[in-house]
């Protein structure tokens, strides 16, 4: 998201006009204090809209602040080519879903979707799948299996849990399963889940004028 700032610069041009050296410096620093009241909004909206947002979706939120010769301040969720990402999966490559909606394809082969109607609780407190998660289950053979059981024809891929465990299981005593984990080939989001730019434009809207008014003052004042 960026910000346009083309009708204030020409304010700021008759304002400065004995200083146009000022000019870029006002400028950026309007951008840049108008970029951190994006951020601090878009953070404070998370667990608002999100149910339980995750500590790393929030710290996402990041602001690559203007450049003197660009004039651009941008904010936005850390991915390939903005910010920084300490995670396997980039903030942006998942928060692009919750903002445009779309049809997510899986990085390998399926996507892990968990399923609450096997009574079965396999997300953390955020509804998310945790690291790790996964690859813990499958490692209790005994107890689990990814694919579809043969018994039933129409069954669908995923993780499925025996119950109880084969080593506990009693002679000649049924044994039950569920899928906690179903395996996707894709996943569907409506647009608009996350208002990212309703936040955003709101926010510039409320905020831009005051910033560039101290940005003006701050830079007629080292002018001097």
């Amino acid at each position: 998201m960026q910000i346009s700032v083309k009708s204030d610069v020409k304010e700021l041009q008759r304002k400065l006009k004995h200083a146009k050296r000022q000019i870029p410096f006002a400028v950026k620093g309007g951008l840049d204090a108008t970029a951190f009241d994006v951020q601090r909004a878009v953070k404070h909206a998370l667990p608002i809209a999100l149910d339980n947002p995750l500590k790393y979706t929030i710290k996402g939120v990041q602001v690559e602040k203007a450049k003197k010769d660009t004039l651009i301040a941008t904010v936005g969720f850390a991915g390939k080519g903005f910010g920084r990402s300490s995670g396997s999966i980039p903030q942006a490559e998942y928060m692009h879903f919750m903002i445009k909606g779309g049809i997510r394809t899986p990085r390998h082969t399926s996507i892990a979707v968990p399923n609450p109607r096997s009574g079965k609780k396999v997300t953390n407190k955020a509804g998310n799948i945790p690291r790790g998660k996964i690859k813990k289950l499958l490692s209790d053979k005994d107890k689990y299996f990814s694919g579809a059981p043969h018994q039933w024809s129409k069954a669908e891929e995923g993780i499925w849990e025996r119950m109880p465990a084969n080593s506990k299981r009693k002679k000649n005593r049924t044994q039950k399963i569920r899928m906690p984990i179903a395996w996707e080939p894709t996943a569907q989001y409506n647009k608009g889940y996350f208002k990212f730019e309703k936040i955003v434009g709101r926010t510039v809207a409320k905020t831009f004028r005051n910033n560039f008014d101290k940005a003006i003052a701050k830079a007629l004042k080292t002018a001097r």
